[in-house]
């Protein structure tokens, strides 16, 4: 991994926030020139410390406007099936992220869909497999970040 500064920390933290930056508002915040900030920047994706660039899109432009954060025990300790759920996961529309967990639950999900009816239909033709133990459903009501 490439060895990093204060001033790529500062990049870093400022594009967690808004990745569209320019190299000028860049530059104001971090104290080094604009050309510089941008180098910084493509050194960071090329080595991978930046992994990628993503658009965060309003759920409700889906019409998917309720969230529901999901705490799910597997019946058993079983790797391969933890790779299989990874992985079905992954696939699932729905599912917007998906967490494996080390403590009382195996993943942590967060959902989004349209409506508790919505929901129901998910819960229904995925969370009753026998290799599931046990889920927990959190609506979210509101988040702050």
């Amino acid at each position: 991994m490439t060895e990093l500064d204060k001033f790529d920390y500062r990049l870093l933290e400022l594009l967690q926030q808004n990745s569209r930056l320019t190299g000028t508002e860049l530059s104001a915040q971090v104290g080094l020139s604009s050309a510089a900030c941008l180098r910084r920047v493509q050194r960071l994706r090329e080595t991978g410390v930046i992994e990628r660039d993503v658009a965060i899109v309003s759920p409700k432009v889906f019409g998917k406007r309720m969230m529901i954060i999901v705490l799910l025990t597997m019946d058993r300790d079983r790797p391969d099936r933890y790779m299989l759920m990874r992985e079905e996961f992954g696939k699932m529309s729905e599912v917007v992220q998906c967490h494996h967990v080390t403590g009382a639950h195996d993943f942590v999900l967060r959902i989004q869909v349209a409506d508790m009816d919505e929901y129901s239909a998910f819960v229904d033709r995925v969370f009753h497999e026998p290799y599931i133990k046990r889920y927990e459903s959190l609506a979210v009501l509101g988040s702050l970040k």
